[in-house]
């Protein structure tokens, strides 16, 4: 989990990160999935991307990025396949 990034003058100097053990007693839920046509801002870190930002659309989503630098991050928006693919293998959110 990304806590917070820490730094002056626009350069970040220290980013938090939360990681748990898979044998933690906690438990996340998903509540909604993000609707088609909107737009996440991912961040590469390996295996499995962090989502820094939700927008409503592309050019939205180049704003924030424009306004929040981040070396490995991009853009990509939730496609009608993505949301049906979720459904048909289950993967819905309560």
């Amino acid at each position: 989990m990304h806590e917070g990034d820490f730094g002056r003058a626009g350069t970040i100097v220290v980013s938090v990160r939360r990681t748990w053990s898979v044998e933690s007693d906690l438990r996340f839920e998903i509540v909604e999935r993000p609707a088609i046509g909107l737009v996440r801002v991912l961040q590469d870190l390996g295996d499995s991307p962090e989502l820094l930002h939700l927008a409503e659309n592309r050019e939205a989503a180049e704003r924030w990025l424009a306004s929040n630098s981040y070396s490995r991050a991009y853009v990509e928006e939730v496609s009608a396949d993505e949301v049906g693919a979720d459904f048909i293998e289950g993967r819905t959110a309560a």
